[in-house]
């Protein structure tokens, strides 16, 4: 899930609901696509110069990815293309509607070590969205650039609009595979067992908050407590310990490497 500040923030909120329906629907990577777009797992990205929303608020500099897999970024600064990593299909019981979803192979294991730890402790991290091809992320923002255009939009303010719900191609932790959109929560719920749980526990098992609250107008992303980023361990423990979010990360080691 992904929302864009530059729009009003309960705009975006209410949106929320039709877009997470929206992206529920089984993503099965095409291995013939992954073939032919990246069979060595490095990630065509750069810089954005396009006209494909409005600006948004504010979102870092592109600084350059980072060597480390597990801390690509993508943004409206870093538009990620023609990358396919190899996934793993998560057992249908967690997620949610019985929709088969994938996750990056190499961080899997930790995802679901995750989650059992919270089933352990009376936590139930229910699915609501993972990895989705460029070509799905295309999909989901035609659809929703063309229900403004129904509406009566023009057509850059339909854009606009489409991309505070919905993340624009290649700008989306979910093209990546190392996102993941827990349970059907939104912002007013972030003292739920589950999000609190997430906030305590999520850094033993290499993820992080990916949208946190007083970030805004570094991510150009609303606040979204459900939306857990995987980094690895000892980012993890390092980001929440200087208190920043992935776009602030990268500058620092950029300058500090």
């Amino acid at each position: 899930m992904y929302s864009q500040i530059n729009s009003p923030v309960s705009e975006s909120v209410q949106a929320q609901s039709q877009a997470q329906a929206e992206s529920t629907q089984t993503e099965a990577p095409s291995q013939s696509a992954a073939s032919s777009k990246a069979s060595s797992n490095q990630a065509q990205v750069t810089p954005s110069g396009q006209d494909t929303a409005s600006e948004v608020y504010a979102v870092s500099a592109y600084v350059g990815q980072p060597d480390d897999w597990r801390l690509l970024l993508a943004n409206r600064n870093n538009i990620v293309k023609n990358y396919a990593p190899k996934v793993k299909q998560f057992d249908r019981r967690y997620c949610q509607n019985d929709v088969k979803y994938y996750f990056d192979e190499r961080a899997f294991d930790d995802a679901m070590n995750m989650i059992n730890a919270a089933l352990d402790d009376g936590i139930k991290l229910i699915i609501l969205s993972s990895y989705r091809t460029y070509e799905r992320q295309q999909t989901l923002y035609n659809n929703k650039v063309n229900y403004y255009l129904n509406k009566g939009y023009s057509a850059s303010s339909a854009k606009t609009h489409a991309a505070t719900v919905v993340a624009v191609p290649g700008t989306s932790d979910h093209n990546l595979g190392l996102a993941i959109d827990f349970n059907y929560l939104e912002q007013k719920d972030e003292n739920s067992k589950e999000l609190k749980w997430l906030r305590a526990n999520a850094e033993r098992f290499g993820f992080v908050m990916r949208y946190p609250k007083g970030k805004e107008n570094v991510t150009g992303v609303i606040y979204e407590p459900w939306h857990y980023r995987y980094v690895g361990t000892e980012n993890a423990e390092r980001m929440n310990e200087l208190n920043m979010c992935l776009e602030e990360y990268a500058e620092y080691l950029s300058k500090n490497t």
